[in-house]
């Protein structure tokens, strides 16, 4: 499994549209081929941030699969009327300790 964690810095005083249009977009990414699951944490010290966690079960289905995919487009154009910046994703594999 492959975790993908990106920061999403939203406008100023935009949190609660971006919210709800996440909710509405979260279904392109629950539909993309090796999804598994994600959460959104807001930031306590930092208002207009957040914290998307993405599992995948392998790491071509975000790279090669969902950022090359029409669903990403349009994930895309439904969260940057409220989006700072394009996000990126970093991407992580568990150490069993």
């Amino acid at each position: 499994m492959i975790l993908e964690a990106a920061i999403l810095k939203v406008k100023p005083e935009s949190s609660s549209d971006f919210e709800s249009g996440f909710r509405g977009a979260s279904r392109l990414l629950a539909e993309a081929p090796g999804y598994i699951g994600h959460e959104l944490h807001k930031c306590v010290e930092r208002a207009d941030q957040y914290l998307l966690l993405v599992r995948w079960n392998s790491i071509s289905d975000p790279i090669a699969g969902f950022r090359k995919s029409e669903a990403y487009r349009t994930w895309q154009e439904l969260l940057s009327p409220w989006c700072e910046t394009e996000t990126s994703g970093e991407h992580y594999v568990e150490i069993r300790t």
